[in-house]
């Protein structure tokens, strides 16, 4: 039941059945969705482009945005850990999550609590910082394969890179902890938050930040040829 911090649930709320109460009002929200949907499809056009040529391939050639982020992380590790790891590893952090939600007591408070709040909008700046300046770490400075060219590129380019990756993540997530003196749940939250902005972020870079060849430039540089 939805609350605020620091308020009892009421035992004697009245409760109501899930059809027709529920299941009417996600029936509006569909309608409403499906029509703006349609209004939109009547009013932006979205012509085709001309037939693929397997001799010619656009430049940059970009996967739809949806999956973005995956193809921002294929410029940065080796491709099994790009395509099949991290997100294994994301899928089954979700899977996982709700069987760690041990705090019941805030169960219906918005963002679990005022602190939650305030940890959610620090994990929100933390990424929108930390994100773009490992992008530019990575683009400029590290070279990992060219540093160990006596070890397998999974290696050197997947493996090490992501075990750096997953001791900053630590590290962020026992940080926020202490800093905050927060929960268990709290710092879940708060960690949670912070990947679905780095995500966010990684799928903006693609989109607007990469240009002739997938290199770094400013989106009023990018032509694609």
């Amino acid at each position: 039941i939805p609350r605020a911090p620091g308020e009892e649930i009421d035992k004697k709320t009245p409760r109501v059945t899930t059809i027709p109460h529920l299941v009417l009002r996600e029936l509006v929200v569909t309608m409403v969705l499906l029509a703006t949907l349609l209004l939109l499809a009547m009013a932006v056009n979205a012509p085709l482009e001309e037939l693929a040529n397997p001799d010619k391939s656009p430049n940059p050639a970009k996967a739809p945005w949806y999956f973005m982020g995956i193809q921002e992380l294929l410029l940065h590790f080796h491709p099994l850990i790009a395509s099949m790891v991290i997100p294994g590893l994301a899928l089954g952090a979700l899977v996982i999550i709700p069987y760690l939600d041990a705090d019941l007591d805030s169960v219906g408070i918005w963002f679990r609590s005022r602190k939650g709040r305030w940890m959610g909008l620090a994990a929100v700046g933390v990424a929108l910082v930390a994100i773009p300046l490992l992008i530019l770490t990575d683009e400029f400075v590290l070279d990992f394969p060219g540093w160990l060219p006596s070890l397998p590129t999974i290696i050197s380019n997947g493996i090490i890179p992501l075990a750096i990756l997953l001791l900053l993540l630590i590290g962020f997530h026992d940080s926020m902890k202490k800093l905050f003196s927060a929960t268990h749940c709290e710092t879940m939250q708060a960690t949670f938050i912070f990947l679905l902005t780095a995500f966010i972020v990684l799928t903006v870079v693609g989109i607007w930040f990469r240009g002739s060849g997938m290199a770094l430039m400013w989106p009023w540089d990018v032509v694609v040829h």
